[in-house]
């Protein structure tokens, strides 16, 4: 266990840090786990679904964008990349063709268009969570937070879930995004995309490693 997590542990159980806080420490500490290689289903597992967001576009006047346009776009990127790097990046070895630099060049596109939408997806639970903790009864004995502010206009609970609703509606429109790209790149390449880990490298090093001796004649 780390520093802070024993930090965090030792703080809850002495009463200097409420159950609020806790909670939302180790859902922090897991998601930062992701982080380093984040995949689409971390993604999906954070932002609203279709129903969620259904509701939460005309609750909130909030635009997410046309889930099927959003997806073709997704979609569109990793084929228009292929069609266009295909010549360029898909070599022949022994007259069969090899794939390795168009597969890795597509990893990477669709690796940087799942942070972007994971990035959004965590910043949205965030922004829920807080919501969701200040609107807790329980753990708001003062109830200042159901009161009016002082022009009339919402009050702090209101004002945190619009701004979780705002980046709700951000985060589910680039996991459209996302999920149109991984799509794409595992009808073009026979896989389904997985994030880069270093398992994941070394693999592919020694499989190009193998080409590149092979190709060589060693």
């Amino acid at each position: 266990m780390s520093d802070a997590s024993n930090t965090m542990s030792q703080n809850a159980s002495q009463g200097n840090y409420s159950p609020a806080a806790v909670r939302r420490f180790s859902e922090a500490q897991r998601r930062t786990k992701a982080i380093a290689a984040p995949s689409l289903a971390d993604i999906l597992r954070l932002v609203p679904s279709d129903d969620q967001i259904a509701k939460i576009v005309p609750a909130f006047g909030v635009e997410a964008g046309d889930a099927d346009e959003l997806t073709g776009a997704g979609s569109n990127m990793v084929r228009e990349q292929y069609e266009l790097m295909f010549p360029i990046l898909v070599t022949y070895i022994r007259g069969e063709q090899n794939f390795n630099g168009l597969r890795m060049h597509l990893d990477r596109v669709v690796d940087g268009l799942i942070r972007s939408a994971y990035g959004a997806a965590n910043f949205y639970e965030n922004r829920r969570m807080i919501a969701i903790d200040a609107a807790d009864s329980f753990k708001n004995a003062d109830r200042d937070e159901d009161r009016l502010g002082v022009d009339g206009g919402e009050n702090r609970v209101d004002g945190l879930r619009r701004i979780a609703a705002e980046n709700g509606a951000k985060a589910y429109a680039l996991a459209c995004v996302a999920s149109g790209a991984c799509a794409a790149y595992e009808e073009l390449m026979g896989q389904a995309w997985k994030p880069y880990t270093r398992d994941n490298g070394r693999s592919l090093s020694r499989d190009v490693a193998g080409v590149q001796a092979d190709a060589m004649g060693f």
